[in-house]
């Protein structure tokens, strides 16, 4: 026998195949159950092999073995997008795939991911914060941190598929960051804002969003046939998702993402005012066949839907012609829920009318307006009981 045939030849589970060193196992086959033979090679000394065998040896016992492979973070977060991309919102999958595309990949994606370890996710979380990124800015930690959570559950199914033996990213402590408390505008401001876009054809959108609560979405998505008179159906969100605008069959938050908001009698009145514009400018289109009827309650001015930017443009446009300070068309959302507790309305009333899942959704963001209350609580009670003497 000559040397080359010597080194070929297994020796307690230790071979030197071709270039390198390797070592052999019986591992289990998932669909049998009966073990098979499994090769595991790349290793520069005979001692590296022995040392992964008996390594490979011992984690079969625990029944914790993990095969091993050469698959990358980057090739794992591309397949792991494409498979849980039915399982996700288009808005949702939009952020997802940005963020494995600009800020995972580029830092981690040339690493296995059976090497990837806690310091790893500790060390991409310090560079998103301190090393400008395509855009030529630092990531804030709000996002820095939402970019490690899709790292997070990415890897946990990594975790669940015996890819690897634990999730790196769960043993690493990220700060907790506090959202920025919403700062909507008072009733005189709110009241300044619609006055001064009382003449323009979309006024009743902001007027809607006020006084319901409902987000962007839903509104462009609001059909005639959602609206019965008295209330509002509120089931689906019209959203950018890429380049193409989707249309969702629900919303955010519990009950399916569908709820019915009650209106008020004034605004009864103005969505009722809005349908007679609205007709009024089909009625002249329809004559030259300009008018597509799409059955939106928010359209542009020949029918088809509003383009999802609009509303948002338009409201700063709006607000700076009218001298206010800068805020968010979103804040007219939290403009409605602040003011219905600061009113006493309950707080599952309110979180069913802005369709959060859970009233401790609505308790959280507006934590500030029961801390104002809370203040005024003993002066409440003890009203209260001199008024029973």
């Amino acid at each position: 026998m000559n040397k080359s045939q010597k080194r070929n030849v297994v020796s307690n589970g230790i071979a030197f195949r071709g270039k390198s060193w390797s070592y052999v196992l019986r591992v289990p086959d998932p669909r049998t159950g009966k073990t098979v033979p499994k090769w595991v090679s790349g290793f520069t000394t005979r001692e590296s092999a022995l040392l992964a065998r008996d390594e490979a040896r011992v984690s079969l016992r625990k029944r914790n073995y993990v095969a091993p492979t050469k698959t990358t973070v980057g090739e794992f977060l591309e397949q792991w997008i494409e498979t849980h991309a039915l399982r996700i919102k288009p808005t949702t999958l939009l952020t997802y795939r940005e963020m494995i595309r600009n800020y995972l990949i580029p830092r981690l994606g040339a690493v296995q991911v059976q090497n990837l370890t806690p310091l790893d996710v500790e060390r991409l979380y310090v560079d998103l914060i301190t090393t400008p990124g395509k855009a030529g800015f630092n990531l804030s930690s709000t996002t820095a941190i939402r970019c490690i959570a899709i790292l997070k559950k990415a890897l946990k199914t990594a975790e669940r598929d015996g890819l690897i033996t634990f999730n790196p990213a769960t043993r690493v402590p990220l700060p907790t960051v506090k959202s920025p408390r919403p700062t909507p505008w008072t009733f005189k401001e709110l009241h300044t804002f619609l006055n001064t876009a009382k003449e323009h054809r979309l006024f009743f959108f902001f007027r809607l969003s006020a006084y319901t609560g409902a987000r962007r979405g839903e509104l462009l998505a609001l059909r005639w046939s959602d609206f019965d008179g008295k209330t509002i159906s509120i089931n689906k969100s019209r959203t950018l998702g890429g380049k193409s605008v989707v249309e969702q069959n629900s919303t955010k938050g519990g009950n399916g993402g569908q709820r019915r908001v009650t209106l008020d009698p004034e605004t009864i009145e103005l969505f009722k005012a809005h349908r007679k514009r609205q007709l009024d400018e089909a009625e002249k289109l329809i004559k030259v066949g300009a008018w597509v009827n799409t059955g939106y309650v928010f359209v542009k001015e020949n029918g088809e839907p509003l383009d999802t930017g609009t509303p948002t443009h338009l409201f700063r446009k709006l607000l700076v012609r009218a001298g206010l300070r800068i805020t968010r068309l979103h804040d007219l959302r939290h403009l409605h829920a602040t003011e219905l507790l600061r009113l006493g309305e309950p707080l599952h009333v309110v979180s069913d009318r802005l369709g959060h899942r859970d009233p401790m959704v609505t308790a959280t963001v507006y934590a500030h307006v029961s801390s104002e209350q809370a203040e005024t609580a003993s002066a409440t009670f003890a009203n209260g009981s001199k008024s029973a003497i």
